[in-house]
């Protein structure tokens, strides 16, 4: 079982190796890859930094600056999941039932999103 920030689900998607730094990205691709290649792996999910944060230039004493900002995609997921363990193929399956207004509304202020490659992963995944 792994805890994992619920809306980090997401950002796996779009994940290229782009990062903060070589430290984080590092550490995202390891959990990242860790979580995505057993599909039947018990995720915890919750709203509050957890090993990939560790890293992030955001965490500033255990607390993530943009709290307010990234609670709002955790708590939009956990409400829309209705689980908080759940499977990696349990979460991407219930992941691929958001609607894209609803994928962009929700990640639309994130940092990373005018890249481009959330809605392409998002967009990928629903056609699987």
């Amino acid at each position: 079982m792994i805890k994992l920030r619920s809306h980090h689900l997401l950002c796996f998607l779009g994940f290229r190796g782009l990062g903060y730094s070589s430290t984080f990205t590092q550490n995202l691709a390891t959990i990242r890859k860790l979580i995505l290649k057993d599909s039947y792996l018990v995720l915890t999910l919750e709203a509050s930094p957890d090993e990939i944060c560790k890293n992030c230039p955001e965490l500033i004493s255990g607390l993530c600056s943009s709290d307010d900002k990234v609670k709002v995609k955790d708590y939009f997921l956990l409400n829309f999941l209705k689980e908080k363990n759940l499977t990696v193929k349990s979460a991407y399956e219930k992941i691929k039932v958001l609607t894209e207004e609803d994928f962009i509304s929700l990640c639309q202020d994130c940092s990373w999103y005018p890249l481009g490659y959330c809605l392409e992963g998002f967009l990928k995944l629903k056609s699987t």
